[in-house]
């Protein structure tokens, strides 16, 4: 059988209520009120913490370190929970070294830029040594060229793209006089297209990577579109014009020529066989003459 349960309910609130009243469970001598209780998810009544009544963890310690390059010592203070790129930045001032040029060495081993100073060893008055990476010097010294050379392409990319501007201005002019059915010189035109890959050259002429090198292949398709333009400009310039074509309004009331009449003069011929026809013709008409002739 299964046993009846014998908690009432509505416990848990009068064990709350009940504890409220009393002031923390009749002992504390702490403050009063519902703020110190409360109820679980799972009906557990439990104290409240209260997160602002911990107190504040003390700051970290601050180290005095030295700090040893070449033949001068640097004092560098710093705090123990600083990371060893921290200490690169303040070290870059006195000693005149950018930080990506630098290694730390402390206890005879290189310290990586991401470790924590705490975390090293290093206690107040620790000696640390700042030698220079010649490596990653050479590597800072290829990206700032690297850099510099970009930019200088994107500039240079930039300034053919607002002279491809100004021709492209032109073209559209020149496309639009032809669209009404009218020429333009053909001087024009070529000048154009000259300009068009002059500026063309200067782009296959620099030498771009990244960004830089989309902004040259953007402008390279434009320069083709209208030297291809031109190109269909210059024929069709060249091209002589069609017929005007008649009205037919005005040739209502025109007939056509007649066809020229065909004449042909034919020239008659008395039969040999047949005898010669008798005709009203005058008496002085002379008869035609008779050959015998001989069949084989």
């Amino acid at each position: 059988m299964m046993r009846e349960s014998t908690r009432a309910p509505g416990t848990t609130a009068e064990a709350f209520k009940t504890l409220a009243a009393a002031g923390g469970g009749g002992g504390g001598g702490g403050a009063t009120g519902k703020e110190e209780w409360e109820v679980r998810p799972s009906g557990m009544l439990v104290q409240k913490r209260n997160p602002d009544s911990s107190p504040a963890a003390p700051p970290p310690p601050v180290l005095r370190l030295r700090v040893k390059h070449g033949p001068s010592i640097h004092e560098i203070y710093i705090s123990s929970q600083a990371t060893v790129g921290e200490l690169k930045r303040m070290v870059s001032g006195p000693t005149g070294l950018h930080h990506e040029d630098q290694k730390i060495l402390f206890r005879d081993r290189e310290r990586q830029s991401s470790a924590f100073l705490d975390a090293c060893g290093v206690r107040d008055r620790s000696k640390l040594v700042v030698v220079v990476d010649e490596v990653a010097r050479a590597r800072r010294c290829l990206e700032t060229r690297r850099a510099a050379l970009m930019e200088k392409a994107a500039g240079s990319i930039s300034q053919i793209g607002r002279q491809v501007d100004k021709l492209a201005t032109k073209v559209s002019a020149i496309e639009a006089i032809v669209s009404k059915g009218k020429k333009v010189t053909q001087s024009d035109v070529l000048n154009l297209i000259e300009m068009l890959m002059n500026e063309l050259i200067k782009l296959d002429g620099i030498a771009a990577e990244g960004d830089a090198k989309t902004m040259r292949r953007v402008q390279v398709k434009r320069v083709q579109k209208y030297v291809e333009t031109l190109d269909m400009i210059k024929i069709k310039n060249e091209s002589p014009p069609p017929p005007p074509r008649q009205n037919p309004k005005n040739n209502q009331n025109v007939l056509p020529p007649p066809p020229a009449a065909a004449t042909t003069k034919w020239d008659m011929f008395d039969s040999i066989l047949d005898p010669p026809s008798t005709s009203a013709a005058g008496a002085d008409t002379k008869p035609a003459p008779r050959f015998d002739w001989e069949l084989f």
